[in-house]
C-alpha cells in the first residue's frame, strides 16, 4: 500500500497513478546487492542509491511524506533556506553531473567559451558541503582546483 500523497491522476491518460520511485530505487538497490552476494543492511542500500534518488527526497510528496526528515543532513542550513532552495540546488548540479554523462558541451554557449553554468554548479557544489558541515570546506579547499582551472580556460 502506499501514502495517498503519492498517488494523483496523471493528465494526459485520466487513469490515476502511483509515484513509487523511491520504493522501487530501493528495491533495485536491494536486487543488486542480492544478485553480488552482499548482505542487505541500510548502510549498503544507502550506498547503492542514485543521485537521482537523494534529489527526490527534497521533492514536496516525498518531502512530506518523510515528515521533512531529509532536511535535517543540512545542520547548517542558512536561515530563509529550505526544502525548495535545495531541491534547486541539487537539480542544477544533477543536470550539469548528466550533461558530462552525455557528453554534451559544458563550457560554451553558443560558439563562444562561457564557464557561467560551470562556475554556478561549483558554487552550489559548495553551498550543499558547507550546510551539511562547514568544517568540510576545509577539505574540499585543499582539493578544489575548479577556480584555477576556469580562470587558465579564461585566459585562452
Amino acid at each position: 500500500m502506499s501514502d495517498p500523497s503519492l498517488t494523483h491522476t496523471n493528465k494526459k491518460t485520466g487513469k490515476r497513478e502511483t509515484n513509487a520511485y523511491l520504493k522501487n530505487e530501493v528495491k533495485k538497490a536491494e536486487n543488486r546487492l542480492t544478485r553480488n552476494g552482499a548482505a542487505i543492511t541500510s548502510g549498503r542500500v544507502i550506498a547503492e542509491q542514485t543521485f537521482g534518488f537523494w534529489t527526490d527526497l527534497f521533492e514536496v510528496h516525498h518531502y512530506r511524506l518523510l515528515g521533512g526528515r531529509p532536511i535535517q543532513i543540512f545542520a547548517a542550513l542558512p536561515s530563509k533556506y529550505g526544502r525548495k532552495e535545495i531541491l534547486q540546488e541539487l537539480h542544477l548540479i544533477r543536470r550539469f553531473r548528466n550533461r558530462i554523462n552525455h557528453n554534451e558541451p559544458i563550457c560554451f554557449h553558443q560558439n563562444q567559451i562561457d564557464f557561467s553554468t560551470a562556475e554556478a554548479v561549483h558554487h552550489s557544489i559548495i553551498s550543499i558541503f558547507s550546510w551539511i558541515d562547514p568544517r568540510t570546506l576545509q577539505f574540499i579547499n585543499e582539493l578544489d582546483t575548479v577556480n584555477q582551472v576556469i580562470a587558465a580556460g579564461k585566459s585562452l
